[in-house]
């Protein structure tokens, strides 16, 4: 017969189960099991006590019992040989090793590559692999500070070193789940996910446009207006684009959003806006989508596995341009095409919001800007034209500028004058060159050395 015990150690009930095995008396504890619980163990324990002594396999509802219960307790009776041990994978009971393995078993994620940076970093703070319960809060906080104040470390911004202690106390909370360690070091760690406002930038229309006819050819100057007019998240949602997803009799097309498709917004519908529509256009004419292509062919056929790649290029087109490089490229363009959307006045907040996939909140965060056109309205001053390129880049003025009559000038109306535009309108690239790989369309024109280095 086994004997059920009430415990109260350290302010901590709990029950406990005596039992006679082998003329020796054993102590099974029962974690967290209620009175109720506890007292349905005490009948199964004495069951497989008794099974054991006549060398038998435990009944089924014993064993339906022995499958419901807690690892913990389940290893405590295999330990007694009242049962056998449950068979469990083995994992790494080392911090990094088995952040690593918890990464390379979430095939879910679309961009593992972040968690694997924490890994990192955590990597270079510790400089060896430690066990998993020998990781302590206090630990996980100088790691914290050592992200962002320390002399050799990464220097990291608060908002960026709080998303690595994020991702890691996301990671450790598995291990106990998997009982490896009863508590999270990475827990309770005060962190500041702020958004940094710092590598903000409006990209004003008159650097969108000289960016626009910088970019080498008509793939990639709809690649940017997909971005910078269209507000999609680029690589993501920019890539995922098929010639079926437009509606061209609609002015619309279907945008792919794996960012957002676990919240059930996986797919969302935006205008063709006159911007984007010229472009898509050139570009069907170039694909010839269901002749040359298929008809559900995607887009932008370049750079699909390769995000630096990507946005290296983009900074050499804008350098090009000669419009100075900004921080997180691609999220400037959708950011500044929403501040431009809502300064109009034209569409409701959930309209917009809709459109580019995301709530007011978030649009308030980290879209939503303040520019020169919103100071200069306010003062009722003349907005300030800036200027996209430098004025040592800028050629002399064409030929028949110089060569224009004075009387000419003079007999034009000072309401009909057009203000000078610091941009020199460039020839629109060609159309060919790399998209020949691409599409497989026929061109006798070639691309500069100049074009091939973008």
């Amino acid at each position: 017969m086994a004997a059920l015990e009430h415990v109260n150690k350290g302010g901590r009930d709990h029950y406990r189960l005596r039992i006679l095995l082998d003329k020796r008396r054993k102590a099974i504890g029962l974690s967290d099991l209620d009175e109720a619980g506890a007292t349905e163990a005490k009948r199964h324990v004495e069951h497989l006590v008794l099974q054991r002594k006549r060398q038998r396999s435990p009944l089924g509802p014993a064993l339906d019992w022995l499958e419901s219960i807690d690892t913990d307790i389940h290893d405590r009776l295999s330990k007694l040989g009242l049962c056998e041990a449950r068979q469990r994978s083995e994992l790494p009971r080392d911090m990094l090793g088995y952040m690593r393995a918890y990464v390379k078993s979430r095939t879910d994620w679309k961009k593992p590559e972040n968690y694997k940076q924490s890994v990192d970093h955590l990597e270079t703070f510790l400089k060896r692999d430690i066990p998993l319960a020998a990781m302590t809060k206090g630990e996980a906080e100088r790691w914290h500070r050592w992200m962002m104040d320390a002399e050799n470390g990464p220097g990291l911004s608060p908002n960026t070193a709080g998303q690595h202690i994020k991702r890691c106390r996301q990671m450790t909370k598995q291990a106990i789940d998997d009982r490896l360690i009863e508590s999270n070091p990475f827990k309770g760690i005060k962190i500041d996910l702020r958004s940094d406002t710092s590598k903000n930038r409006f990209i004003d229309e008159i650097s969108a446009v000289a960016i626009l006819e910088a970019c080498p050819d008509q793939e990639w100057r709809t690649l940017y207006a997909l971005a910078r007019y269209g507000g999609l998240r680029c690589p993501s949602e920019v890539l995922r684009l098929r010639w079926s997803d437009i509606q061209w009799d609609r002015g619309r097309f279907k945008v792919t959003a794996p960012k957002t498709e676990r919240y059930g917004k996986g797919q969302r519908i935006v205008p063709l806006w006159p911007e984007l529509l010229a472009e898509l256009e050139d570009l069907a004419t170039i694909a010839q989508p269901g002749i040359n292509c298929a008809v559900d062919a995607y887009v932008i056929q370049r750079y699909r596995d390769s995000e630096s790649n990507l946005r290296t290029t983009f900074n050499k087109i804008v350098e090009r341009a000669g419009v100075a490089v900004f921080p997180k490229p691609f999220m400037a363009l959708r950011a500044s095409r929403r501040t431009e959307l809502e300064r109009t006045g034209r569409f409701a907040n959930h309209v917009l919001n809709d459109w580019f996939g995301h709530s007011g909140a978030i649009a308030e965060t980290h879209y939503l800007q303040t520019t020169e056109a919103d100071y200069a309205e306010a003062t009722g001053l003349e907005r300030p034209t800036p200027l996209a390129i430098p004025a040592k880049t800028q050629g002399p003025p064409p030929p028949e500028e110089q060569s224009g009559s004075e009387g000419q000038r003079e007999g034009q109306s000072r309401g009909q004058q057009e203000s000078p535009t610091p941009i020199k309108t460039q020839k629109k690239p060609g159309k060919t060159g790399r998209l020949i790989g691409a599409y497989g369309c026929r061109s006798t024109q070639e691309y500069t050395p100049e074009d091939s280095n973008l």
